[in-house]
């Protein structure tokens, strides 16, 4: 043996074929020893070198010394990482990271090396785990689930268990496609699949296991597609507003809610949730349940009418299912019925499908929100907006406009108008 290395590799007794052994001394109070399931011919192995002898006939003996060599790497890295750490140091130290590197597990610790095992125990800590310092909502856990559930039905179908060398370009490309021909998902919903993938692998990385590289690599990307949503205009929203509902409650009633969240931005769950006590000196404020941000709103003109005409009393919750289905039956009856295009679930196959649709048709409650900021663009400065929508970064911010092209020439021309009407004065 040879002290001036921290890792030796060596044969013991005088049996052949025999056993490679491991030992790591990297202190004089830590003194690690393995027996690797690598069995040689004695009269093969190089002492002074700790390696199979180039001249030796053992078939695998480029691919045992490359492995020799580059488990010495990952163990000496792991002691810098756990030491710097200031990790425990157990007595199994040395084997957990030996039969991880060869990627043998019991079945308590099957985590440390398939990645479907490891998501599981991700899922299972989620509640505990914080993202940015706030606590993981419970529908991105169930997020993560249908992802996990996807990753599953993947492997079945494909006959194979995920390690964590195999999230590589070739399986990133086969669990696309995967997704596309069997699963029928359009590319939004697969793009959010990749983008966990992603995140569970930089995760598995900052625990200190191996996982291949090229889940770093620009073409491991989260494919998207622009998304077609549609928002209400001004004029829309005004006429809704005057649109007299007064002998139909229950509609009356949904639409004072639609109101409410396209004068304020907010999510559904969070507009529904609006109550008097939220309302002070003509502003709303409230605690966002996605995101747990306080956000507070000036009062619109109209939110403060709609609170006369209800002698100060909110409009009731409904369930965002009949919140969306009874929207579409108040703009069909306001008459907002113009084709265009844009993508709604088929009942049938449960799948989105793009096309051009009477407009009525396409109004979620995902319209209040995109409404609100894309109605504001460009009138106001977008950190302001954002402070309201509770929008983190620009990127995030820019997705929920959706003027087009033409409604920009439009307001381009109109500038142009006003300023040549102004000269002209």
């Amino acid at each position: 043996m040879h002290g001036w290395r921290l890792l030796i590799s060596y044969l013991k007794g005088t049996n052949s074929p025999t056993k490679i052994i491991c030992r790591f001394k990297p202190t004089q109070t830590n003194d690690f020893t393995y027996t690797l399931d690598i069995a040689i011919n004695r009269n093969d192995w190089n002492t002074q070198q700790q390696q199979v002898k180039q001249k030796a006939n053992t078939t695998n003996k480029d691919l045992i010394n490359s492995k020799l060599k580059e488990l010495e790497g990952v163990i000496l890295d792991k002691w810098v990482n756990d030491s710097l750490h200031k990790k425990n140091i157990s007595k199994n130290w040395l084997k957990d990271i030996i039969n991880t590197f060869f990627g043998k597990a019991t079945n308590e610790e099957q985590y440390k090396i398939y990645f479907v095992d490891w998501i599981s125990k991700f899922i299972e800590e989620a509640p505990k785990r914080l993202h940015k310092g706030k606590s993981i909502s419970f529908k991105t856990i169930q997020q993560y689930a249908v992802t996990q559930k996807k990753l599953i039905d993947f492997e079945n179908l494909s006959n194979i268990k995920i390690r964590f060398e195999n999230i590589d370009l070739n399986f990133h490309r086969d669990f696309i496609h995967y997704c596309k021909e069997v699963e029928k998902l359009g590319d939004n919903s697969i793009g959010g699949h990749i983008k966990n993938i992603k995140m569970w692998c930089k995760n598995i990385e900052l625990e200190g296991y191996k996982i291949n590289q090229q889940y770093k690599h620009t073409s491991f990307a989260a494919v998207q597609n622009e998304t077609n949503d549609t928002y209400l205009k001004e004029a829309e929203i005004n006429k809704i507003f005057e649109f007299d509902l007064k002998d139909n409650v229950r509609l009356s009633n949904t639409k004072d809610l639609f109101i409410i969240g396209l004068r304020t931005g907010l999510r559904v769950s969070d507009f529904m949730r609006v109550g008097v006590l939220n309302i002070k000196d003509e502003k709303i404020s409230i605690e966002t349940m996605k995101t747990k941000q306080k956000v507070v709103i000036p009062m619109h003109p109209q939110i403060k009418q709609i609170l006369e005409n209800r002698n100060g009393v909110l409009p009731h919750a409904i369930s965002p299912q009949k919140f969306n289905d009874y929207i579409k039956e108040i703009c069909a009856l306001v008459g907002i019925n113009e084709q265009i295009e844009g993508a709604k679930m088929n009942p049938e196959t449960k799948r989105k499908e793009s096309g051009y649709f009477p407009k009525c048709e396409l109004i979620t409650s995902h319209t209040c929100r995109r409404s609100f900021a894309t109605n504001l663009y460009s009138k106001l400065p977008n950190k302001v907006i954002m402070a309201i929508t509770g929008h983190t970064t620009e990127t995030q911010f820019l997705k929920y406009i959706k003027t087009t092209n033409d409604e920009f020439a439009e307001i381009l021309g109109d500038l142009w108008n006003s300023e040549h009407n102004i000269n002209s004065n």
